[in-house]
């Protein structure tokens, strides 16, 4: 019950904002989205995957902010729809996994990181899908 009370207050501080600066240049928009469905989360092995998807996404913020300022980093929570800046719409119960990432821009077909991402695993699929150097990927 603590960890879902501290997951919805980590969602409903951020759903609205987002973490990182818009793109400057319109038509440019760039974003990575974490998503969950804690309602398929709910045997113990999601109970564990949510804990590091937790642990990793502290860090992973951190590197967006860091290594990717043009890219918003945003969390979906249950029942939201977002448009994403390539013109598709993500929700997270028609996912076909229940955690994970979205990577999107503007004029590019999105790339979906399934599981949990480490930082260094996100930080070089980011790299490479955004076409940015990033010191946190170790490639």
């Amino acid at each position: 019950m603590l960890r879902l009370l501290l997951l919805t207050t980590l969602i409903a501080a951020n759903v609205g904002v987002g973490f990182a600066q818009r793109a400057s240049r319109p038509g440019k928009a760039r974003v990575a989205v974490a998503f969950f469905d804690d309602e398929r989360l709910q045997h113990p092995a999601g109970r564990e995957a949510l804990q590091y998807f937790e642990f990793y996404f502290l860090q992973i913020h951190e590197i967006v902010k860091r290594d990717f300022p043009n890219v918003e980093l945003r969390i979906l929570g249950p029942g939201e729809l977002l448009h994403l800046p390539n013109g598709t719409n993500l929700n997270v119960q028609n996912m076909r996994q229940e955690i994970g990432y979205v990577l999107s821009a503007s004029g590019k077909k999105s790339r979906v990181l399934t599981g949990v991402q480490t930082e260094a695993d996100f930080a070089c699929a980011a790299a490479n899908f955004f076409q940015q150097r990033s010191p946190s990927c170790p490639k």
